[in-house]
């Protein structure tokens, strides 16, 4: 497992597991082993290389941790050894110049071929971010070739605009690393601060990378022409961030990169003018503006590009911010194609950029030998997109998408909570397929969502017998599940998926789920049979849970982050500094005391 979510297509799917199955593990059976000791809490999910070659010429089988200290440790993954093999400190800059930490928080991605793990790792300078990218040898630790700070611009209507982090315009470099053929992709979202997508040719580090923002449209054109940069009077903007809660992008065959982005927003403060517009997310309507006035819900006021898709007078740049976006690495990060949900700037609970259901609280899926991706954000509506070229040669302008205009498909995964907590519906680090063919049952999708169960879906090239929703749904629920499991999470962040198979074999099929018991607090790790059992045909059964035992209990979890299962164990990242490895036991013990009283649903 070289990359998060096991491959490319972010199929979250090992289905080369040949120890575990739905027999083996049980309470009686399987359960904590051990653990690996590391530096800070780890949000990047645990890489696996085999049969590696150290620089003391054992040949060994490794799992590569990454931490918010900015380490990267590499150990012996089946726990022989528990102590580092290597240990890299990553706060030094080009100069020499060593700086505090700010963290390691995406996946790194391995390239095998080069046997480097590349990383990004941020550091702060004078209140400033910096974000240094390593390409460290997996041998022995050592930088192969010396780190590269980040930098970039793009071109909108005449003018460069870069990359800048600030103390106040803040970016987060959260989305996995992805290898695209030969260049390495590198995204960021933030708080006040756009998305951004970096491009570095593997073949030549050094090179200036090609980059690409989101909404970078809107600092340069805004409608409002008000300067989202004036600190004084604005609040937040342009957004449009891509960070799909730790998961990376989908790389298709022919190299091209798919993101969701976040909400742009444009929150102005109390006491400022708030320029006229006519949207339906804006706070004026009068024709010389309004001056905002703190209400007793906040003292800030939406303003008018809020709902707006600001654009070039060219229409080259645009805003695509609450998107799906494909960009093409071989033409330099090209835009050349998106899809935008038709409610993204209605008024009212649906709306998307009014109420913070942002589609990139999650990435997409690609569905293997389709052009069909899958995936669904903050709402909690599930899309299938059409990714395949279009007949004819097509720009992207905010006329032309280049991707099917409208959805395959779209469906909420489930109605929405009662009141008041409607908004509590996200799925977060997105979809994961079960991929098999016809004839030996065919696909599974499974997906959980906050405040709800886990739930399968029959799927192909699109969910089965499922209608075509166009425009996306508000209410409706026109795709229901095949099965659900007892279990219902009824917090944040719902349950972060893999699954585990030896192929298609139904017997060994898995789909494990992690998730945390409170916000920051214990987590939790379960198990479920991937396919229902014939006397309870609507039912996904779970077959484990970390909890029942004080022996398997996890002090801490960790948000987004899914478990990884290979070769028999399951490594499972944690904000307790340290990864827990699961396997299977011969004499388990198991010490059952009744967990403390809940503290109810933790909603965020």
């Amino acid at each position: 497992m070289l990359t998060n979510n096991y491959d490319n297509f972010r199929t979250g799917a090992n289905l080369r597991e040949t120890a575990l199955n739905t027999s083996n593990v049980s309470l009686q059976s399987f359960g904590r082993l051990f653990h690996y000791d590391v530096d800070g809490p780890v949000f990047a999910q645990p890489l696996i290389v085999r049969d590696f070659d150290l620089t003391d010429g054992i040949r060994r089988d490794l799992v590569l941790v990454a931490t918010v200290n900015n380490s990267v440790y590499a150990f012996d993954a089946g726990g022989d050894d528990r102590s580092p093999l290597w240990h890299s400190k990553l706060d030094t800059l080009p100069s020499g110049n060593t700086l505090p930490a700010n963290g390691i928080l995406s996946t790194p991605v391995i390239d095998r071929g080069r046997a480097m793990i590349f990383v990004v790792a941020g550091l702060m300078q004078d209140g400033r971010q910096k974000f240094l990218l390593h390409a460290l040898k997996v041998a022995d630790g050592s930088e192969a070739e010396k780190p590269i700070v980040i930098r970039g611009y793009v071109a909108s209507g005449g003018n460069k605009i870069a990359f800048e982090p600030t103390a106040t315009r803040i970016a987060v470099q959260r989305a996995a690393l992805a290898i695209a053929r030969d260049k390495l992709i590198v995204a960021f979202g933030g708080d006040f601060f756009e998305g951004w997508v970096f491009a570095f040719d593997l073949n030549n580090l050094a090179a200036p990378p090609a980059a690409f923002c989101t909404t970078c449209a809107s600092r340069d054109v805004a409608a409002s022409k008000v300067d989202y940069l004036d600190g004084n009077c604005i609040l937040l903007g342009p957004g449009g961030g891509i960070w799909q809660s730790g998961r990376g992008p989908v790389v298709d065959s022919s190299g091209k990169v798919y993101f969701f982005t976040g909400n742009k927003q444009h929150v102005i403060k109390a006491g400022c003018l708030v320029p006229p517009s006519a949207n339906a997310c804006s706070t004026c309507s009068g024709s010389a503006g309004c001056l905002c006035k703190e209400s007793r819900f906040s003292n800030v006021c939406r303003g008018p590009d809020v709902c707006q898709a600001n654009e070039t007078e060219n229409h080259q740049v645009f805003d695509v911010n609450e998107s799906l976006i494909q960009l093409d690495p071989s033409q330099g990060l090209k835009l050349t194609g998106w899809f935008r949900p038709a409610n993204w700037n209605i008024a009212g609970a649906e709306g998307l950029e009014i109420n913070d259901l942002d589609l990139g609280g999650s990435g997409p899926l690609l569905i293997p030998n389709t052009n069909r991706l899958i995936g669904g954000g903050k709402q909690g509506v599930m899309y299938v997109l059409d990714a395949a070229a279009p007949e004819k040669p097509c720009d992207p302008t905010l006329r032309e998408t280049c991707i099917e205009p409208g959805a395959i498909q779209s469906f909420q995964v489930s109605p929405a909570p009662p009141r008041p907590n409607q908004y509590y519906r996200h799925i977060f680090a997105g979809p994961v397929l079960w991929n098999r063919p016809v004839d030996q049952g065919g696909s599974r999708a499974y997906v959980w969502r906050v405040n709800d169960h886990l739930r399968s879906y029959r799927i192909s090239d699109r969910f089965e017998n499922c209608n075509k929703q166009d425009p996306a749904p508000t209410t409706s629920h026109n795709c229901p599940s095949i099965a659900q499991s007892d279990e219902f999470i009824d917090h944040h962040p719902g349950g972060i998926l893999a699954v585990s198979a030896n192929s298609s074999d139904s017997a060994t099929a898995i789909v494990w789920a992690s998730t945390t018991r409170m916000i920051n607090g214990p987590g939790k790790l379960m198990a479920f049979k991937a396919l229902p059992e014939a006397s309870t045909p609507d039912v996904l059964t779970k077959i484990w849970d970390s909890d029942i035992c004080v022996e398997d209990r996890l002090d801490l979890g960790s948000d987004f982050v899914p478990p990884t299962v290979a070769n028999g164990k399951v490594y499972v990242a944690t904000n307790a500094n340290r990864v827990d490895v699961f396997g299977l036991m011969k004499d388990k013990q198991c010490t059952q005391q009744p967990l403390p009283k809940s503290f109810g649903p933790m909603l965020q």
